[in-house]
């Protein structure tokens, strides 16, 4: 192994999938950072109880505990770390030394480690999703949906994580070290942190709608005539697909051999389109000859499908061929809104100096500071579960009493097995440093081991300058009652000072993500009529004049989504453990909370798909002319008036879903946000308003999907005429010798596909909101 090699492994550096899997794994993550762990609080600890420095020291022990607590999984975060410890505890220290006196008393690599974790992921779920829509039967292709979706599962929790390092990454001098590390893959992957999440974010988008496409998929002769067609191109692209992106990732690969595996991925999928195009014309063949017709639900998936490929291929493709986007400028705040008072801010403020108060009475009070030994971790735990919300902190006092438990417990056995010898003590504590280490980088885990990581240190190595005057057992068993005592206050306090449920901030977080949705909606149908030259009576607070603004918004759009998804996400597993009375939390179901973010998910998702279709159809040189004259005019139907149709019904069901959470909100979160709602219960004219949104959603799939399947007939009409006339169907099919009229039927076809499960979508959302509504507001339901 060389020492480049090794310097590479240190640093969670980038490897070739198919030659260092094993660099890639979980498990070896998890080492490097336990070994950074045990690394840095080895010599935290040596440097203080090894050198003259431990004779200038009073709490000497503090010195291997920080170690710990600052070493992060990135460079970024543990310098992030580090300077808001530096913030937090130098104005403190000159603070607290005022009032003494006057007699009171790793680097940016990670980042990029999940980016090629996902883009492999991604490519592992492309993969299968194509072997179940090539299954000769449903059952086999419910397998492979099955593997895809528990590799869609792995994706998103990797994703939600990247958020966090980008506001790392901040920290790093990245720059410098892409020229130092990537200078022979700049020219083949030269994105920058928030352009991959951003194509990480609008591939599983379009993965999962591929997903979507199968799941729905009916097996019948339509379907087994395409896969007959289709298959291999299909497995060429995924193979020609594969190979490229293996070799997006960091390898010894030159420029040119790069651009080859690229211009084979676009054969490919142009190979694919052709054996379409054809396989297309075949059917129509087959129609005239059997007398029948196509379904057009048929035709749509299956073109819905393709338009999903072509999609992921254009977007790997524009990763790697990258041209500047203009970002949309941010509008400035005035000093007016910088200095505006928030009176939730105050109220928190106000909240958090009551419990440090309250806190502080059990280490100044002497009566209190003496049957509490001092109470200086009765304080500590105080200060260290608050959290944002009542369900945020209630996780957090039950991760940090968790913590606090095993920590004593290995406390116990190192006194029992070190006693006072402090190299003893430190090579005791060394494989549980390590242990936590490796548990550190699981989520569920991360706050439990760091409290249990620091717990043996406290008791052991603080209590070593006292030696045999406080026993070790007696010291856990003091840090366990203490802690005990202060979660306990803290649990009162948090539940009757200004409580901010996680409920609350769900539903507040679900209003936010429902605007967003409208404001899509509205954006998507601006841009359909100046691609389609209609007038737009409704005014934009966007201003669209080219190409470039659009991809911006939607980009911008895209990002803030999956921000409010995994917040919300958090919230519902925040307000589970919430307690319930009868005015609080009464109804809450984490299952069909959980079943509504997905809602959310799958309702967004044939947004990006409509706009997607929408920007590629624009692109289109002559689309006028081929909607004016191509098939008689019967070509490419204007779906203009099913849009304002169905923006103006979406926004009416948006505004009615947005009030029912806005409504159910709790008084004292109505109070902290200075909101007021006349009532909190249930009437019958919002159960009328619910059902009459539902009806008309529904109206509009079967309306939808009969004007296609009228649109199809007699577009198939005017072909069987030609056809019967003596023609042949490359000389009257538009898209037979027409690769741009072929790319704009593909893409008004997935756009038509796309409106009919947004309708679909928004009906799911409706009805879960609806249940949601009664079970909440109806008082017989709640016992079950």
């Amino acid at each position: 192994m060389s020492l480049l090699t090794i310097f590479h492994i240190y640093f969670n550096y980038n490897y070739d999938v198919l030659s260092f899997r094993w660099i890639h794994s979980s498990f070896t993550r998890h080492l490097q950072f336990a070994f950074r762990m045990l690394v840095a609080f080895l010599i935290g600890g040596f440097i203080t109880y090894a050198s003259e420095l431990q004779n200038h020291l009073t709490l000497k022990f503090m010195i291997p505990n920080m170690s710990i607590l600052c070493i992060q999984e990135t460079f970024g975060l543990t310098l992030s770390t580090n300077i808001r410890i530096t913030l937090i505890i130098v104005p403190l220290s000159i603070f607290f030394f005022i009032l003494q006196k006057i007699g009171l008393g790793y680097h940016n690599y990670i980042v990029e480690n999940r980016i090629n974790y996902c883009l492999y992921q991604f490519q592992q779920m492309h993969t299968t999703i194509i072997q179940a829509f090539l299954s000769r039967d449903e059952i086999n292709s419910k397998l492979f949906l099955s593997r895809s979706m528990i590799l869609e599962q792995m994706i998103r929790e990797i994703m939600m994580l990247i958020q966090t390092r980008l506001n790392e990454a901040r920290y790093e001098p990245s720059q410098f070290l892409q020229r130092l590390f990537n200078r022979q893959r700049k020219q083949i992957f030269d994105l920058s942190i928030q352009e991959q999440e951003d194509l990480m974010n609008t591939l599983l988008l379009h993965i999962c709608s591929l997903q979507l496409m199968v799941k729905q998929c009916k097996f019948n002769e339509y379907h087994q005539h395409f896969i007959n067609e289709l298959e291999s191109s299909l497995k060429n692209l995924s193979s020609a697909q594969t190979q490229f992106i293996s070799n997006l990732l960091p390898s010894s690969i030159n420029h040119d051999e790069f651009q080859n595996h690229l211009l084979n991925l676009q054969t490919s999928f142009d190979s694919l389109r052709s054996a379409y195009i054809k396989a297309r014309l075949h059917r129509i063949e087959q129609v005239f000859q059997s007398s029948t017709t196509i379904r057009s639900r048929d035709h749509l998936s299956h073109a819905f499908f393709l338009f999903q490929l072509g999609t992921i291929v254009r977007l790997l493709t524009k990763a790697v061929n990258k041209t500047k986007i203009t970002k949309q400028r941010k509008k400035r705040k005035s000093l007016k809104e910088y200095f505006k008072p928030e009176w939730s801010r105050f109220l928190s403020a106000v909240k958090s100096m009551i419990i440090i108060g309250v806190g502080s009475v059990f280490v100044m009070v002497p009566r209190l500071a003496s049957v509490f030994e001092n109470g200086i971790w009765i304080m500590v735990a105080l200060c260290m579960s608050q959290g944002d919300t009542v369900g945020g902190a209630f996780t957090t006092m039950k991760m940090r009493l968790i913590g606090t438990l095993l920590g004593a417990m290995w406390a116990y056995i190192t006194y029992l097995s070190a006693n006072n010898y402090t190299y003893g003590t430190l090579g005791m504590l060394a494989p549980w440093i390590f242990l936590c280490g490796y548990l550190k980088l699981f989520p569920q885990w991360g706050y439990i081991v760091t409290v249990a990581a620091s717990t043996p240190i406290v008791v052991n190595l603080g209590r070593l300058p006292f030696g045999d005057k406080l026993p070790g057992g007696n010291y856990a068993l003091l840090r366990i009652q203490q802690n005990l005592v202060g979660i306990s206050i803290a649990m009162i306090l948090t539940l009757i000072l200004f409580p901010v449920f996680a409920m609350d901030l769900l539903k507040e977080n679900i209003q936010a993500t429902l605007k967003l949705c409208k404001e899509n909606i509205e954006s998507i149908h601006c841009v359909y009529d100046k691609v389609f030259q209609h007038e737009h009576s409704d005014k934009m607070s966007t201003d669209f004049s080219n190409r470039t603004d659009v991809e911006a918004f939607f980009n911008i759009q895209r990002s803030r989504f999956h921000q409010l998804i995994n917040n919300q996400r958090t919230l519902v597993d925040n307000a589970s453990i919430e307690p319930s009375f009868h005015w609080l939390n009464k109804g809450f179901s984490k299952t069909r909370y959980r079943i509504f973010i997905q809602q959310q998910t799958d309702l967004y998702r044939m947004l990006n798909n409509i706009n997607t279709a929408v920007m590629r159809i624009s692109e289109c040189s002559n689309m006028e002319d081929l909607r004016l004259h191509a098939a008689n005019g019967l070509f490419l139907p204007d779906l203009h008036n099913e849009l304002v149709d169905l923006n103006r019904q979406l926004n009416d069901c948006l505004n009615l879903w947005s009030s029912y959470f806005s409504l159910t909100q709790t008084k004292c979160f109505q109070l902290i946000r200075g909101s007021f709602h006349h009532r909190n219960h249930l009437i019958k004219t919002d159960l009328f308003k619910y059902e009459q949104c539902l009806i008309q959603l529904k109206r509009i799939v079967v309306q939808l999907q009969h004007q296609h399947q009228e649109a199809t007939d007699q577009v198939l009409k005017h072909y069987l005429t030609r056809f019967v006339n003596g023609e042949i169907t490359t000389n009257f099919v538009p898209y037979a010798t027409n690769d741009q009229a072929d790319s704009v039927f593909i893409a008004i076809s997935s756009m038509y596909y796309s409106t009919t499960q947004l309708a679909q979508a928004a009906l799911d959302l409706g009805t879960t909101i609806y249940n949601l509504f009664e079970i909440e507001t109806i008082h017989s339901y709640q016992h079950f």
